[in-house]
């Protein structure tokens, strides 16, 4: 089944028509299976049969080469465009318009130059291309990328409660919530706590590490200071609160039996630390620095910037650069079909270049029009080509205008 955007570029030897007849007598053959247009092709050099032979044989890496910058052009014009985007465009019209209405660019590709000159300055046209959509396509990609991962890293509930920087999980509101102070005396922590243990933590927090503190009189206590506890944030596993913990206090030095301790600081947020955990609860360090979530985002203001600069840039350069390759595209399969042409059907040059646009679900009839209209042809060319298992006496390339991404 013929493809809505397959075209065949035939090329039709007069014998001895004019060039009128014989594409009424083509159109005859084919009209029910296609829609044809006749190609106007200026009279292209045809050097040596060497120099032919040399450039067909390069033909099938040169087309192939061309055609996948085409694709590439055209699948990163996909990539950065929504799916009801503007069709690309050639000449300012559609494919399918700028195919049938082929108009040879003298002033870009001089058709008097040397086939293999030619031929030379199309792939280096679009070779340039090639280059500058890869730097393009690279430095758009590492910019989205960065974006997306200082996304990922910024703003409430984007990491972990119980790992990830508190300016990843805590906007400025829920810091002011926290009140969190370091003083001498006291400190506020955080505490991660699993989802399912919200009401455990809550009733038993100031129970954690209940030896930790003594009094002259014996009487132990946990640092945790009663209410204190506030829910900051919380996520699809678990609650993070702010805590605030008595430090720790300092010791004297003293004899223990014959060794003598000297004075020193004896820090409680360790022990109920390692307390908490025990009960499946994370404490933290309640580090939370400001200067750094506004330099964040300002880097992201400034990236989004830079993307949507970059969006903008590389759409209008894939629209611009698609028609330029895909011009020089059809230049590259003109010039194979003159090449094929002469050594096909011999000289003097005397063939018409057409394009069969097949008909849906008609491909097949196509074909079979075409053998039976040439059935009575051999191999009058330069080359003989009976060897090859693809060999129709015609010349016709099946293409595609656009690839499935477009």
């Amino acid at each position: 089944m013929a493809a809505p955007n397959e075209f065949w570029l035939l090329t039709v030897p007069k014998e001895g028509q004019t060039p009128e007849a014989t594409f009424e007598k083509l159109r005859r053959h084919t009209d029910g299976a296609s829609q044809g247009y006749l190609i106007q092709v200026p009279s292209l050099t045809v050097g040596t049969l060497n120099s032919l032979m040399s450039l067909s044989e390069d033909m099938d890496k040169v087309d192939a080469s061309i055609e996948s910058v085409v694709r590439k052009v055209e699948r990163q014009y996909a990539e950065v465009t929504p799916k009801n985007r503007d069709p690309l465009l050639v000449d300012a019209v559609p494919v399918d318009r700028y195919l049938p209405s082929f108009v040879w660019e003298h002033a870009k590709y001089p058709h008097r130059r040397a086939l293999p000159e030619l031929v030379q300055h199309l792939r280096q046209t679009v070779s340039e291309t090639d280059d500058e959509l890869k730097h393009l396509a690279s430095t758009y990609a590492d910019k989205t990328q960065k974006l997306q991962a200082l996304k990922r890293s910024s703003g409430k509930g984007r990491g972990s409660l119980s790992l990830s920087p508190l300016e990843e999980v805590l906007s400025a509101d829920d810091v002011a919530k926290a009140k969190a102070i370091d003083t001498e005396y006291l400190v506020t922590v955080a505490v991660a706590v699993p989802k399912a243990k919200d009401q455990e933590f809550l009733k038993t927090y100031t129970e954690i590490a209940p030896d930790c503190i003594s009094s002259d009189s014996g009487e132990t206590c946990s640092p945790a200071v009663p209410g204190s506890a506030v829910k900051l944030v919380t996520d699809g596993e678990a609650s993070l609160y702010a805590l605030t913990l008595l430090k720790g206090r300092h010791v004297s030095g003293a004899y223990e039996g014959d060794s003598w301790r000297p004075s020193g600081f004896d820090d409680f947020v360790p022990r109920y630390t390692t307390a908490a955990r025990s009960l499946g609860f994370v404490v933290r360090p309640f580090a939370y620095d400001a200067e750094k979530v506004a330099r964040t985002s300002a880097d992201r203001a400034t990236l989004e910037q830079e993307c949507d600069r970059l969006h903008a840039s590389i759409v209008r350069w894939c629209r611009s650069h698609f028609a330029e390759s895909f011009v020089a595209w059809i230049h590259l399969k003109i010039v194979r079909a003159f090449v094929e042409s002469v050594l096909r059907y011999g000289l003097p040059v005397d063939f018409l270049t057409v394009l069969l646009v097949p008909r849906k679900y008609k491909e097949q009839k196509l074909a079979e029009a075409l053998d039976q209209m040439f059935a009575h042809r051999h191999t009058v060319g330069l080359v003989d080509d009976e060897e090859d298992d693809g060999y129709r006496p015609y010349v016709v390339q099946k293409c595609h205008a656009l690839s499935a991404a477009a």
